[in-house]
């Protein structure tokens, strides 16, 4: 074979080369990365033809259910029907967008197997039970709801947790956004103002995490800060600190998701509570609890009922100003545990004066929660 032929044959295999490198790279290593995408339209047609189980609150509030797509039966469109109270914990299920939050944690639970596809039929076919599961989360609807209305227009975030079981009673994050705006036609133009938005409402300021991702709890659960420096602390380790202080030193470990209902509501699995990893020693409980003042809650139901808490104010990681406020109660059975965290007073319409603004939040939910339990010791 003379030279031009050879660089000929040459050049043919480098192509052929590249090529099966290029079909390789994009059919086994990047395929798992493409198949979930969520602009691929075949995963936004397998997302749109599973039905999903309804996610509700721990007093059965319904927070997002699937329902038929009016245009196509075969296919769902995912409601969240209080908006946005729980965007930032429950999160979307977006065609264009993915999901977030307890709908992207919660996907292999949540998400039906019988679908369009080839294996979606064939398992119908087996009889396999692939159905969606639904979920019951451990926030409570009247907490969450008069959580969201006491914070208001300010820039913060209200976390509330049971020391002895660490069970989450509300999240709430604010300003917030309302997910059934990033479902519809308009989705990517909601979508674009929200990413630009200067108030950061896709920012969950319970957690100190950013949309879209995993935002359960135990995500951002690294420790149990024991200083009383509490700047760039996020409400959840705020209020896991005060737990933590509530039982003597050792929290529980937090969880949302409470129990699994398959499609015939028959119960599948229920969280128990456990210990959390990490607990404080006496010395520092002791010297926490130094640092508080006797707080008194006057319910309608209980009367007068005592606890401990402390307010303060400090900077943030950039250097801005917020106030916060911790407290847990009743004194010998601690039942909720409080941390309120307010950004930027003036940027973010505080009406009040500093710590006490932060306080009268904190105290507005101790109230709504005291109001819905049974007798309590005093």
């Amino acid at each position: 074979m003379n030279g031009p032929m050879r660089r000929v044959a040459l050049g043919l295999f480098l192509a052929f080369l590249v090529l099966a490198l290029d079909v390789t790279y994009w059919q086994i290593i990047a395929a798992d990365r493409l198949r979930a995408h969520p602009q691929n339209a075949r995963a936004q047609l397998a997302r749109s033809g599973r039905e999903r189980g309804q996610i509700i609150s721990s007093d059965t509030v319904v927070l997002a259910i699937s329902v038929p797509d009016p245009s196509d039966p075969r296919y769902y469109v995912r409601e969240y029907p209080h908006g946005q109270l729980y965007a930032h914990t429950v999160g979307f299920s977006s065609p264009l967008f993915g999901d977030s939050g307890l709908e992207r944690s919660q996907a292999v639970v949540l998400t039906s197997g019988r679908d369009l596809t080839v294996s979606g039929i064939i398992n119908a076919l087996i009889g396999e039970d692939r159905r969606a599961r639904s979920i019951q989360i451990t926030l409570n609807h009247r907490l969450q709801r008069t959580a969201a209305r006491a914070l208001g227009s300010r820039y913060g975030a209200l976390v509330a947790i049971e020391p002895t079981t660490g069970r989450l009673l509300a999240l709430a994050s604010s300003p917030t956004f309302d997910p059934n705006f990033l479902i519809g036609s308009e989705a990517a133009t909601v979508w674009n103002a929200l990413g630009r938005d200067p108030s950061r409402p896709l920012q969950n300021r319970a957690t100190g995490r950013w949309l879209p991702g995993d935002l359960l709890p135990e995500d951002v659960v690294t420790g149990i800060p024991s200083g009383p420096d509490t700047s760039s602390e996020s409400a959840f380790s705020l209020a896991l600190r005060t737990a933590a202080v509530a039982t003597g030193g050792q929290p529980m470990s937090p969880y949302v998701v409470a129990r699994v209902f398959d499609r015939d509501s028959q119960l599948e699995s229920e969280t128990e509570p456990i210990p959390f990893a990490q607990r404080l020693s006496g010395e520092e409980v002791a010297t926490l609890r130094d640092s508080m003042d006797v707080l008194e809650i006057d319910s309608a139901r209980f009367g007068p009922i005592r606890g401990l808490g402390a307010s303060g104010t400090d900077r943030d990681a950039f250097d801005r100003p917020r106030i916060w406020f911790v407290g847990f109660l009743p004194l010998g059975q601690p039942a909720i545990a409080v941390a309120v965290v307010i950004e930027s007073v003036a940027a973010s319409g505080s009406r009040g004066t500093g710590t006490a603004e932060a306080a009268s939040i904190g105290r507005a939910v101790m109230v709504a929660w005291l109001d819905q339990q049974s007798p309590l010791g005093r």
